[in-house]
């Protein structure tokens, strides 16, 4: 009953209550979801998330396998992979009869392969409808789960058991509008919801000698390959050209690319990575991947029938990358999810993905260019990542995270190339997205904001907003995870009134230990008074966590090889310095933008995966959390990465803190070490 919607509400009268009917849809989304959690199979024998027998054949043996072992008159089907859907769904029906005379048993040959389909409904009439089955997103098994119980209720409206017969007479959509489920789902969702019923109905008639239960008989495309895990196409075939494995996201770049690999002679196969969150963003609005997805099989029908697969990696994106930008935005951080995608994911994750494969490269449609150049240590080439030559959609940032491994295996087509030259191939290849515009925004977000992204997890958390002049309390945030150092924007309107009229405000720094956001109206003054603690922390931070694309610290960073000093006196109880300034071009975010600035690693750190940085010109804004990515002199090739810290807010901070708060708090944490809290407290 909590789910019902009523679908005959006036036009006006939906206008009327849009905010309401917003708030109900989003409310049935969550229970959609919560249902999926809660879904169980319910028969007794194996999983019907297990692969499926290919041929008619298998399935006429499996099916008579299982039914040779159950009680007299129940009648269990082979799973089936439903048709049409990204998400891997897999449902099997089982008939249980009504009654002990009601439903004939199918060994006394009453019913065969050519009886008509009234024939086929007289019998079902004797049978009730057992759904079950599993899909690999909590949305899908929750649609999955209200149709077990739409097509399985124990009483239909009139007060009459509900029958495999009924099952039969629904017709495309009729099961979302039984469920007033309709008017909420997206077409794709309401399509996947009408192919698993159409799937469940091929199922009964298989189960009654009526024909295919794959549902291809009852109109279904079969559409959607099999997933990664499958190892039947063809490029396990060799035919001596070398296979690569395209990330397919169905924009323009990647579908270019896939165009240029047919091209160059590369024997091609598809993947569409599903990494999107279906579940737990389902409340806030559609994510556009049933668009993404249907232009990839176009653009993969249009080069020549290209296999197209795909590959989940909702787990493993929640795992590795929501949970790090989640606690990264709620340590007051500024995260950015692409970097960690690309080495976590793209070409992380989805390289264990089709292991076995035998894929001789990955490829996508990145801006970069990949050049070979020494050998390390082992032997092994040197993969050297450089910009791309159009400096606005170069995307070397958002690869200076990944190592050799990955390098050694990756292609990108479109490297040397302009946008520009880009949107002509794809006019040239008359490719069906080739108007697309370039997507904006994170992957895995689709159309939902980020603020709305964080709310869903971190939900509110209010504090003071102070002036960095004075310590003043000058407005209110809802939470530190709606503001990133630098931004202007948005700011105004949660100042007091009499203060927002002394704009603009920049946000300065965030101060996690008091829940507070510091803003200034002098952020660009540097010769005022109280200016120069924040402007100095826009130019000189520490930054953590260094990554290397080349496997080691680069040469210029490095001292003699024979350990000399430099003329530098050792510290100490310490050897020789190891490490000495170097000089590169830097990058603090993605953009044309690239300035001069020196690294001096930290020498306590080992491995040089630390170190002190100074700009040769100031930044508009230093977050904690971004990535500072470091280039050779000439600003060409990518070197690597690292992560900005909050050390260089310290002074700030210090100074701006209030001295007898500090030293209150200090001297409580003190009593909770020495044992002074309870141990539910500690």
């Amino acid at each position: 009953g909590g789910l019902y919607v009523d679908a005959t509400a006036s036009a006006s009268a939906a206008a009327a209550d849009a905010s309401t009917a917003t708030a109900d849809a989003r409310a049935i989304n969550r229970e959609i979801v919560r249902r999926g959690t809660a879904f169980v199979e319910r028969a007794e024998s194996s999983s019907a998330s297990s692969s499926s027998p290919s041929t008619e054949k298998e399935k006429e043996k499996e099916t008579r396998r299982r039914n040779n072992n159950l009680p007299d008159g129940i009648l269990i089907s082979t799973p089936s992979r439903v048709p049409g859907c990204v998400a891997n769904v897999n449902v099997r029906t089982t008939l249980v009869p009504s009654s002990e005379d009601a439903a004939p048993s199918l060994a006394s040959g009453s019913y065969g392969e050519d009886d008509d389909d009234d024939t086929i409904r007289e019998a079902a009439s004797g049978y009730r409808v057992v759904l079950d089955g599993d899909a690999d997103a909590l949305l899908s098994r929750g649609l999955l789960s209200l149709l077990s119980d739409a097509l399985g209720g124990e009483e239909g409206e009139d007060g009459t058991p509900t029958t495999a017969a009924d099952a039969l007479s629904l017709e495309g959509r009729d099961a979302a509008e039984l469920l007033g489920v309709r008017s909420v789902l997206s077409e794709g969702r309401n399509d996947g919801l009408a192919s698993m019923t159409a799937v469940a109905q091929g199922q009964i008639r298989r189960l009654l000698g009526g024909g295919d239960s794959s549902g291809k008989e009852d109109g279904i495309d079969g559409g959607v390959a099999e997933s990664a895990s499958s190892s039947g196409t063809d490029q396990d075939e060799d035919d001596g050209r070398p296979t690569v494995a395209v990330l397919l996201s169905g924009g323009v770049d990647s579908s270019v690319a896939l165009r240029l690999l047919l091209r160059q002679n590369y024997r091609v196969t598809a993947f569409y990575l599903r990494i999107w969150l279906e579940d737990e963003l389902s409340h806030l609005g559609q994510c556009p991947w049933e668009d993404d997805y249907a232009v990839c099989r176009a653009v993969c029908e249009e080069a020549g029938d290209v296999p197209l697969e795909t590959v989940s990696l909702q787990d493993q994106y929640r795992d590795r990358v929501v949970s790090y930008t989640v606690d990264d935005a709620r340590r007051g951080r500024t995260p950015n999810p692409d970097v960690v995608c690309n080495s976590r994911i793209k070409f992380g994750c989805f390289y264990d993905a089709i292991e076995g494969r035998n894929f001789d490269y990955v490829a996508s449609g990145h801006y970069a260019r990949l050049e070979e150049g020494g050998t390390d240590s082992d032997g092994n080439a040197i993969v050297r990542l450089h910009r791309a030559p159009d400096p606005v959609k170069d995307q070397s940032y958002f690869l200076s995270a990944l190592t050799q491994p990955q390098l050694r295996r990756v292609i990108f087509p479109l490297g040397n190339m302009l946008k520009t030259e880009v949107r002509a191939l794809a006019a040239e290849f008359e490719l069906p997205n080739r108007n697309r515009p370039d997507s904006q925004g994170l992957c895995f977000l689709g159309k939902v904001k980020f603020d709305e992204f964080l709310s869903a997890y971190l939900g509110d958390d209010p504090g003071d907003i102070l002036d960095a002049a004075d310590n003043r309390i000058i407005g209110r945030h809802n939470g530190l995870w709606y503001h990133t150092v630098g931004q202007r924007r948005g700011i105004g309107p949660v100042l007091h009134p009499v203060e927002s009229s002394k704009g603009p405000w920049y946000v300065v720094a965030k101060d996690p230990r008091r829940n507070a956001v510091i803003v200034s109206n002098r952020y660009y003054d540097e010769e005022e008074e109280g200016a120069a603690a924040f402007d100095k922390a826009r130019s000189d931070f520490y930054v953590e966590d260094i990554t290397w694309i080349g496997g080691t610290v680069p040469s210029m960073l490095r001292r003699a090889e024979d350990g000399g000093s430099d003329g530098e006196e050792e510290e100490e109880g310490r050897g020789p310095p190891l490490w000495r300034e170097g000089h590169f071009d830097i990058k603090i975010r993605h953009g044309p933008n690239i300035v001069g600035g020196s690294l001096s690693l930290d020498e306590s750190i080992p491995g040089g995966t630390a170190g002190n940085v100074r700009l040769d010109a100031k930044d508009k804004g230093l977050a904690p959390g971004q990535f500072c990515v470091f280039y050779d002199e000439q600003g060409d090739e990518c070197l690597g990465s690292g992560i900005i810290s909050e050390r260089h807010w310290a002074t700030f901070l210090s100074d701006n803190n209030n001295d007898d708060d500090v030293e209150k708090e200090e001297e409580e944490e003190e009593k909770e070490e020495e044992g002074g809290g309870d141990e539910e407290t500690t």
